[in-house]
């Protein structure tokens, strides 16, 4: 059998249908490059590569393996599960010697952008002897599946944050001479899921007791309330979506929004309410997914009707406030997952850049428009202020630009934005790309007046957008009053009990717990001893393994763990570095597990104490039980 037959059946056999999908590739090849074989001074096979004007060697001439082992010197010792970020395959010496370089399990991220390259590589290298030893993930470019637009959805699991500072990137030797478009991308792509990773955790981690105490205070709210996986039902698709969002540029347009109300779905942020009901105009709907926004922002007696669109983890304050008709998100929160699953609702996620805003632009896309308008949508401190007026204050201070980020701008060469706006204009870069090439029908028009450029996007003034695509009439809240609560009555009754009941479940894990903390101090004792009880230390480990996934399976745990992120961080971070004898193993093992627990069992009781006090003064379950009884 031929190598490279051998290596696609290996490929298989770890990568279902890869050996098809190499083949079909094969056959659809259209070369781009040539690959000129020769021979090093030392008498091994080296290649050279002519690519569009340039010829270069991706083996040195002279010297081939020398700097492979060099630089794989220079990666010190990995930790286990470490993420490798490599591009380039062309010179195979590199992979080798890093498989060869690390005794613990790794994942090897292997991206090639040349498919005439990789077919090369799988003639001259010996896959098994490598795939036995680490988890290597092949990404290549024409191969289908593997595109731009999908190598972060890859990437993302892999590059997990406590693995940060253990992770690796490397491009071979002319890899980014003569792919330099597809290098800067895949540097870019590890650099902007690090820093979302990064966000995300300092976000969770600042404002988790914040998101705990709302996402319990919210559930209730579930049993009256809509997914938005139902407006797929009810919102025509021959009219547009806006998006109003709250940046400087509203000033100066927000009075033709007037001209495209009942003629789109106009959907504004939080921020942007008193602005518009300042200016008479009412928006469809309006959306909300922090925190802590305060109560003051949307005060208005109008607001309390408009439809909202949310999470549940979004302030409480302002849920309790609303007494209109609320449509949610599936957010991944295990309660409010259970409902739905009851209430046999589809998953109705959206890709969510970071802002409220950039949840309705992919709220309305997911929901089928195929024109979105753009409004309030600067992403830059355009006239030096970081907000319409009316948001946060009458009028909004000047704040000083002198240190912050330029980019591009609509009608200005750049403008100045901070790195927040920065990120969110990024995902809109993104985003809009990989959703023109899913819907080659969509247009996105910016009609923000004003900010920085993004990209993939139509640029007009409001007045146009309206005039060109606001045609038809349509009444949005007739429409929505088409809609049924997600829950009938059977399942609302079934959803009373189960809210009722979390309070036990809290209980439950506290006494779970208690229950490992147990087994690890009896861990602790057996390792205190001179000679360790190996049998003994096994026994006490899987009984710690068997009630710590019990406890981790528990809803009433992952809302724990949203408190706990910097102990777990902690804990996580710390399981890779590897003690030298197994008493000392198993003494940090347990030290770190009791206080962990501790922890645990504090939060419980907390979040028990919280949920006992929803279930006594929110209107919503006092209603209930009155009709219950």
């Amino acid at each position: 059998m031929k190598r490279i037959e051998k290596n696609l059946e290996i490929l298989a056999e770890y990568y279902p249908q890869m050996d098809k999908l190499i083949e079909k590739a094969k056959r659809e090849l259209k070369q781009d490059l040539e690959i000129i074989e020769e021979v090093s001074n030392e008498g091994t096979p080296i290649l050279r590569i002519k690519r569009e004007g340039r010829e270069c060697y991706l083996n040195g001439k002279r010297n081939t393996e020398e700097p492979a082992k060099m630089w794989v010197q220079g990666l010190g010792e990995l930790v286990k599960n470490a993420p490798i970020f490599m591009m380039g395959v062309g010179n195979a010496t590199y992979l080798k010697e890093l498989v060869e370089h690390s005794e613990k399990h790794i994942t090897i991220i292997i991206y090639e952008p040349s498919l005439q390259i990789f077919l090369k590589f799988l003639e001259e290298i010996d896959l098994e002897k490598l795939m036995n030893r680490h988890l290597l993930i092949f990404w290549v470019d024409g191969i289908e599946g593997m595109n731009e637009e999908n190598m972060s959805n890859l990437l993302s699991p892999l590059l997990k944050y406590e693995l940060l500072p253990f992770s690796r990137n490397i491009i071979l030797p002319n890899y980014e001479v003569l792919f330099p478009e597809k290098a800067l991308f895949f540097m870019k792509t590890i650099r902007n899921l690090a820093f979302f990773h990064r966000v995300t955790y300092n976000t969770q981690s600042n404002f988790s007791g914040v998101f705990v105490k709302n996402i319990l205070g919210n559930l209730p709210y579930i049993l009256d309330a809509y997914k938005t996986t139902q407006l797929i039902e009810v919102i025509p698709r021959d009219i547009p979506g806006i998006v109003v969002a709250a940046g400087p540029s509203l000033n100066k347009n927000i009075e033709d929004l007037r001209l495209a109300k009942g003629k789109a779905f106009i959907v504004a942020v939080d921020t942007a309410i008193k602005p518009l009901l300042n200016a008479g105009i009412i928006p469809d709907m309006f959306a909300i997914v922090d925190g802590e926004k305060p109560l003051s922002l949307i005060e208005r007696e109008e607001a309390k009707r408009i439809p909202l669109v949310g999470t549940l983890c979004s302030a409480n304050e302002i849920f309790r406030y609303h007494n209109g008709m609320k449509f949610l998100f599936n957010e991944g929160y295990q309660y409010a997952e259970n409902i739905y699953a009851r209430a046999g609702m589809p998953v109705g996620t959206v890709s969510s850049g970071g802002s409220v805003a950039t949840n309705i632009f992919s709220l309305l896309y997911k929901i089928g428009l195929k024109c979105i308008i753009l409004v309030g949508q600067d992403l830059a401190l355009t006239d030096n202020k970081t907000h319409a007026d009316g948001t946060f204050h009458e009028k909004m201070e000047e704040i000083d630009t002198s240190r912050c980020i330029k980019v591009k701008g609509n009608y200005e060469k750049e403008v100045y934005t901070r790195g927040d706006l920065k990120m969110y204009l990024d995902w809109y870069n993104e985003h809009i790309e990989a959703c023109k090439n899913n819907i080659k029908e969509l247009r996105v028009i910016n009609a923000t007046e004003g900010g920085a450029k993004i990209q993939n996007t139509e640029i007009m003034t409001l007045k146009e957008a309206i005039k060109s695509e606001c045609k038809r009439k349509v009444d949005i809240q007739e429409c929505l009053h088409k809609l049924s609560p997600m829950l009938n009555e059977e399942n609302r009754k079934w959803s009373v009990e189960f809210i009722k009941g979390i309070p036990k479940d809290f209980r439950q894990l506290y006494e779970k717990s208690k229950s490992a903390q147990k087994l690890y101090r009896k861990l602790d004792k057996i390792c205190n001893k001179r000679n360790v009880d190996k049998r003994g230390y096994l026994s006490i480990m899987k009984k710690i393994g068997r009630i710590v996934n019990d406890i981790e399976e528990r809803a009433a745990y992952q809302l724990v763990n949203l408190t706990l992120m910097n102990a777990e961080f902690i804990l996580k971070n710390e399981e890779f570095i590897e003690e030298d004898s197994l008493q000392k193993e198993g003494k940090e093992i347990a030290r770190k597990g009791i206080l962990y627990m501790e922890n645990v069992a504090e939060c419980a009781t907390l979040f028990e104490g919280m949920m006992n006090d929803v279930l006594e003064n929110n209107e919503v379950l006092c209603d209930v039980r009155t009709v219950l009884s």
